[in-house]
C-alpha cells in the first residue's frame, strides 16, 4: 500500500460469535514449537510475550503447558486442533486473566509468566492450569458454543472439569518421572491429592456463595449485570454437576456421550 502500510486478509473457516474474535497489535516475542496432530496437522504453536529475551524465557512452561495440553486433547477426548496457528498472548495490561479467542488466546502475563528457578510449585500449577484451561475452549466453548450466557456453565463447568482432569495427570506423571519404585501408586495419589485440592476449593468458596445472598444455579434464570455472571457456582459447581455424569456413566460411557455431544453439535449454539 506504500508509506509504510500493509493490509492482510482473515479467512474464518469456523462459524463462531463474534466475541471470539480477536487481533493483537504491538512489539512481541516469541518462543514456538511444532506439534503434529493425529490428523496429520503440522500445527505452529507460539506464545507471545511483550518483553525481552528473558521474558519470552519465563514463557517457555506456558508452550510446554500447550503442547500437553493438545496431546491430552487427543487422547482423553479425540479432540484434535483444527487451525494451522495456535497462538498465546501474554501482556501486562490485559484486564482479565484469560480469553480463548479463537486460535489467539490472550492472556494477563501473570498467567503465562513463570521461571521455573523461582516461582512457587503454586505459580507453575496455575500457569498449567490456565494455558489448558483456554485451550480446551476450542471445542468446548468455541466449536460448539452457548446460545447465551444464562449457558455458560455449559463451556465454563465442562472445560473447568476438562482442566482439572488434565492436571490430575500432568500431576501423576511428574510424579511418576520424579520418582521409581511404585510408580503407578505415586502417580495416583499425586493424581488424588489434585482431587482434594479442588474439593477444598468448592467447600471454602463456593459453599459461602450458596449459603448467602448470591446463590443461585448453575444455570442462572437471571441477571442484573452480566459480570455477575462469572461465579464459583457456574464455574466449580458446574464441574462437579459435570463431574457427577462421569461418575454414573464410568469414564468411557462419559468418553461416548462427549463423542455424541461434539457429533451432534459442532458448529452449533446450545442449551444446557
Amino acid at each position: 500500500l506504500g508509506g509504510g502500510r500493509h493490509f492482510a486478509e482473515f479467512e474464518d473457516p469456523h462459524p463462531k460469535p463474534t466475541y471470539l474474535f480477536a487481533c493483537v497489535a504491538g512489539e512481541l516475542n516469541k518462543c514456538e514449537a511444532k506439534f503434529e496432530t493425529f490428523e496429520g496437522r503440522l500445527v505452529n504453536v507460539r506464545v507471545w510475550v511483550d518483553g525481552g529475551p528473558s521474558r519470552v524465557a519465563e514463557a517457555s512452561f506456558a508452550l510446554e503447558c500447550a503442547l500437553a495440553a493438545m496431546a491430552w486433547d487427543e487422547r482423553e477426548f479425540g479432540r484434535a486442533y483444527d487451525l494451522d496457528d495456535f497462538n498465546i498472548v501474554a501482556v501486562a495490561d490485559f484486564n482479565m486473566g484469560a480469553m480463548e479467542n479463537k486460535g489467539l488466546n490472550v492472556f494477563n502475563s501473570k498467567c503465562v509468566l513463570a521461571d521455573p528457578k523461582s516461582a512457587t510449585d503454586a505459580a507453575m500449577r496455575r500457569v498449567q492450569g490456565i494455558i489448558a484451561h483456554e485451550y480446551f475452549h476450542n471445542w468446548t466453548g468455541n466449536r460448539v458454543t452457548c446460545r447465551d450466557w444464562f449457558q455458560l456453565t455449559l463451556k465454563e463447568g465442562l472445560t473447568v472439569y476438562r482442566d482439572q482432569r488434565f492436571t490430575a495427570d500432568m500431576y501423576a506423571q511428574a510424579k511418576d518421572g520424579a520418582e521409581h519404585g511404585a510408580e503407578e501408586d505415586k502417580g495416583a495419589a499425586a493424581a488424588a491429592l489434585k482431587r482434594i485440592e479442588d474439593v477444598k476449593t468448592v467447600r471454602s468458596a463456593q459453599w459461602s456463595e450458596d449459603a448467602g445472598g448470591m446463590a443461585h444455579p448453575i444455570r442462572p434464570d437471571s441477571y442484573v449485570k452480566m459480570d455477575n455472571f462469572y461465579t464459583r457456582t457456574v464455574y466449580r459447581k458446574g464441574a462437579e454437576v459435570v463431574r457427577l455424569y462421569e461418575v454414573l456413566l464410568g469414564r468411557q460411557g462419559f468418553r461416548k456421550g462427549m463423542d455424541l455431544y461434539f457429533e451432534r453439535h459442532d458448529g452449533q449454539a446450545v442449551t444446557c
